[in-house]
């Protein structure tokens, strides 16, 4: 402390010359308009520079939060389309509150075997069960396999074992959904007659046929198809809505009447 009190004692004579200077800056800023403006200018400036870099980091460390909450918006809006014609005369696909659905993240994506499985971050605390559909945001992801507590092992489409009943859109012809084992975007759907009116580029929808998935749940386009010989069926080949190899926030749709209907077709 000595030391530094002899160090400033002799510079004295400068520290008086920047004291000095301050008053004389402090009483050109107040005397001068300009001279406020650019101040208050540079004021902005800064302190718009700080605020932002502040904000990126509350986005950073809130953007949990945020991706949470448009979750559960987008929850609402399912429900809500799911029940788009409930007030009208026409008889309803399900029936209201049939379908619950769960958000979700995707922990664990498979996508270069033959028997590829995914791993969400829900489970029977949530209430997922086996047997109940999972979708992206933008198409159909696979069908849980079994639970833990918090987690569920899902199967998923890039899977040669499951077969997902979809159906040609605006019409009633179904068939099934299958992956080659080669790009994990792109499937067939067989089985499905050779009367349906189908031309590329059509859009293929979940059939709601098994009671995993709601109808009406876009799958994938069609980019070519072919008749089976023999069969009085086609071949289609399909792109999928959902990237298979970029998967973030998913739904779980667990359908509360499947065993009840289950139970009738026994």
């Amino acid at each position: 402390m000595i030391k530094l009190l002899r160090y400033l004692s002799t510079k004295r004579s400068f520290l008086v010359f920047v004291f000095l200077e301050l008053i004389a800056l402090v009483l050109i800023i107040k005397t001068n308009d300009y001279a406020q403006l650019k101040t208050h200018d540079f004021q902005t400036a800064i302190a718009g520079s700080f605020n932002q870099k502040i904000n990126i980091i509350n986005r950073h460390f809130y953007l949990q939060i945020y991706n949470d909450s448009l979750l559960k918006q987008n929850t609402y809006l399912l429900k809500q389309l799911q029940n788009r014609d409930q007030n009208t005369n026409a008889i309803p696909a399900v029936l209201p509150g049939q379908y619950q659905y769960i958000p979700a993240y995707v922990i664990s994506n498979q996508y270069n075997l033959q028997h590829n499985t995914l791993l969400v971050n829900k489970g029977e605390i949530d209430g997922v069960q086996p047997d109940n559909g999972v979708i992206a945001t933008n198409g159909i992801a696979g069908v849980v396999q079994k639970t833990s507590l918090h987690y569920a092992k899902v199967i998923s489409i890039l899977n040669k074992s499951l077969k997902i009943n979809v159906a040609l859109k605006n019409t009633n012809y179904s068939g099934f959904l299958q992956w080659t084992g080669k790009d994990p975007n792109r499937f067939e759907v067989i089985d499905l007659p050779v009367n349906a009116p189908i031309k590329k580029g059509d859009t293929i929808i979940t059939g709601g046929m098994s009671g995993i998935f709601p109808k009406g749940i876009p799958v994938g386009q069609i980019y070519g198809y072919h008749t089976v010989p023999g069969r009085k069926s086609y071949v289609i080949y399909i792109k999928s809505f959902a990237d298979m190899t970029d998967l973030g926030p998913v739904y779980v749709i667990k359908n509360r009447l499947k065993t009840e209907i289950d139970s009738l077709k026994m």
